[in-house]
């Protein structure tokens, strides 16, 4: 499979996924469930999830795989330009793997909580995922309606700042005070990539810092599980589409990310930044370091 994705591998964390390759083997030449076709298939899919499992959480086994990996794959991805059917397919490669080994995958999130949403005719055919301007304010007032007042500030957060759904989840007081200090909001991405985003709606993190208490999370009490506030999410975005979209396509969290690139994109050529500087920008902003990855998010 041609990974579109690069794989930062160093010498311990090859070794970390050939160990877990060893367990995936293990598991597929003793199973017979299944046609072979679909066996190769999904072993090819967890080959890829051991990937990641290696570089990201580098996890030496795989006796525990837990919701937090699957959104963390899901997140990935869906910003490297994956089809859904392909990422449709390695869960289920992932769910089957877990029942093999005698667990139960019934106790994982679901396709919709982690985002990932049944095929359209516009996925077949090519559609641009973001939302637009009318569709977040649509979402905002409608979210505020049903009194999910933390749904709509989480929509807004990403969309005026392009963050990815658990970086809005895990922002802090501190965080807010800092980007009203400096002009910048910092957040810790993947891989513990620490990245800086111009502040653009001051007027929403003032009202959040001032709402949020010392110490705490600004969307998250400390009863809750953070993945589990995210699977929520995503489910009322999913469950609501139709009451904010402004046409068939299926919008997501992710379009949010889309959405911020492309805006951000005209904003920074509209100042003069030529074609290359522009998608280089907005990629760091988004927490890359590879232009191309821009384009997907420009499509």
């Amino acid at each position: 499979m041609n990974d579109k994705w690069n794989f930062s591998m160093d010498e311990k964390t090859m070794n970390i996924y050939r160990n877990l390759n060893e367990q995936i083997d293990k598991v597929f030449r003793h199973t017979r469930q299944g046609s072979i076709k679909t066996r190769y298939r999904y072993e090819d899919g967890m080959n890829h999830f051991a990937k990641f499992l290696a570089e990201t959480f580098k996890k030496q086994n795989l006796n525990k795989i837990e919701n937090k990996h699957l959104q963390g794959y899901v997140e990935q991805m869906q910003e490297s330009g994956y089809s859904k059917s392909y990422i449709t397919t390695n869960l289920s490669a992932i769910r089957f793997f877990v029942d093999v080994r005698g667990g139960n995958s019934k106790k994982l999130s679901i396709n919709k909580e982690l985002g990932v949403l049944p095929r359209t005719r516009e996925d077949r055919v090519g559609s641009n995922k973001a939302w637009n301007d009318t569709e977040v304010k649509r979402f905002i007032e409608y979210a505020n309606n049903k009194n999910e007042f933390r749904y709509a500030d989480m929509v807004n957060l990403s969309y005026s700042h392009g963050l990815r759904v658990h970086e809005v989840a895990r922002l802090d007081k501190s965080q807010l005070g800092d980007a009203l200090e400096k002009g910048f909001l910092t957040v810790k991405g993947k891989g513990g990539l620490i990245r800086s985003i111009p502040l653009s709606n001051k007027e929403l993190v003032e009202r959040l810092y001032k709402e949020t208490k010392s110490g705490e999370k600004v969307f998250i009490n400390k009863e809750e599980k953070t993945h589990k506030v995210i699977n929520n999410l995503q489910v009322f975005i999913y469950n609501h589409n139709k009451e904010f979209r402004n046409s068939d396509k299926s919008l997501t969290f992710h379009g949010l990310r889309h959405a911020y690139a492309q805006r951000r994109y005209r904003e920074l050529t509209q100042k003069g930044f030529n074609d290359y500087s522009a998608r280089l920008k907005v990629s760091r902003e988004l927490g890359h370091f590879r232009v191309e990855i821009t384009d997907i998010y420009l499509s």
